[in-house]
């Protein structure tokens, strides 16, 4: 994915703050020397930015006075639908590991004559971007959401006002939004069924995040859970490891990793499944400077099947999520939104996963 300017980042935040209202017609903006101290660049990128929110007509600015909301705003009418301009909103700026979904989104709309608007929930936050597409021109939104609970108000509200959105890799309990998700509960099931027709018998579950709050994560431990039941398998010792390891509240995720890790030795597991191939690679670089080796000592299956995975020492098996496709198909189910409202959309869309061998599961 190419990576967003760093003032096109600013612009995208002082344009959510007029969107949503925050910054009202008349009110000024910050200062470019602001700026550049708010968002840790140079006077040149601030200044940038404000030009191009300039061009835009977003703002006007007074020789020695700054720079003012403009009135003339024709941009922030609601429910303007004729940009012809897709949205869509990350959680991350630039991440090698996930950068396939534009590629996808790309594909399918150089067949219509939509364009594609990328921008980042790590400057401006989510709700803010949410409510200011709700009063954009935009077309549709194409939402992946930090997680599965956040800003449900604002999302039913997309909801009820039957605002063209498709949420991908997670989608909303209790907002029936169409969604494009992997088969996270067949990846689950993959990782640890692996894991066990290579003679290993305690596996533990690792994840960064409660399994309640994505549904992503949550449905690839009940796979995991189900590998357990089916192979008569669950051990209520590694249950017990699993459930306290599940999330973790201290901010200081290498001691958490590292008293994982002693856990795991002591206990006589074997085999871990990994929310994600990052917390894969943290743990296997963790283990290796305790003096541990990797499959030696135990085994590890990530997910996402990210770059680096194939590229760290030993190369990491996991569960490979097809990027492009979903993001294929969510533009896909988006424009069939846009263009024919009154059909109903198909609600889940699942992409099937698949599993890459590598060498970090031993034969036991």
């Amino acid at each position: 994915m190419e990576q967003i300017p760093l003032y096109q980042h600013i612009v995208n935040a002082l344009k959510a703050q007029i969107e949503s209202g925050e910054l009202q017609i008349g009110d000024q903006l910050p200062t470019e020397a602001q700026i550049s101290k708010t968002y840790n660049v140079s006077r040149i990128t601030s200044k940038r930015a404000l030009t191009e929110l300039e061009n835009a007509n977003l703002i006007y600015r007074v020789q020695g006075k700054g720079s003012f909301v403009n009135a003339m705003q024709p941009s922030l009418q609601p429910n303007n639908k004729s940009s012809k301009e897709i949205l869509l909103v990350l959680p991350f700026n630039h991440n090698p590991g996930l950068g396939d979904y534009e590629k996808g989104i790309n594909e399918y709309l150089k067949t219509t004559d939509y364009t594609l608007n990328i921008q980042s929930s790590t400057i401006v936050s989510q709700h803010k971007l949410l409510e200011a597409a709700l009063q954009s021109a935009n077309s549709g939104l194409i939402f992946y959401p930090v997680n599965s609970i956040s800003d449900l108000g604002m999302l039913y509200q997309y909801h009820m006002s039957k605002y063209p959105i498709v949420t991908m890799d997670k989608y909303i309990e209790g907002i029936p939004l169409p969604s494009v998700v992997s088969d996270n509960f067949a990846g689950g099931y993959l990782a640890c069924s692996h894991l066990i027709e290579n003679n290993h018998k305690k596996i533990a579950f690792l994840s960064s995040l409660k399994v309640e709050n994505s549904s992503s994560i949550r449905e690839r431990y009940f796979g995991y859970l189900k590998a357990l039941y089916d192979y008569n398998l669950i051990d209520h010792s590694v249950s017990d490891l699993t459930e306290r390891y599940l999330i973790h509240d201290n901010d200081n995720g290498r001691e958490y990793y590292t008293h994982f890790i002693q856990s795991v030795m002591e206990q006589g597991i074997t085999g871990i499944v990994a929310e994600n191939d990052l917390i894969a690679i943290e743990i296997m670089q963790i283990a290796k400077e305790l003096g541990l080796s990797i499959p030696d000592d135990f085994s590890i299956v990530g997910f996402d099947n990210i770059h680096l995975s194939s590229f760290v020492e030993p190369k990491l098996t996991t569960i490979s999520q097809d990027f492009e496709q979903m993001g294929y198909l969510a533009a896909q189910n988006l424009v069939e939104i846009i263009e024919n409202p009154q059909n109903q959309p198909q609600e889940n869309i699942v992409v099937p996963v698949e599993l890459i061998e590598r060498q970090t599961v031993k034969r036991l």
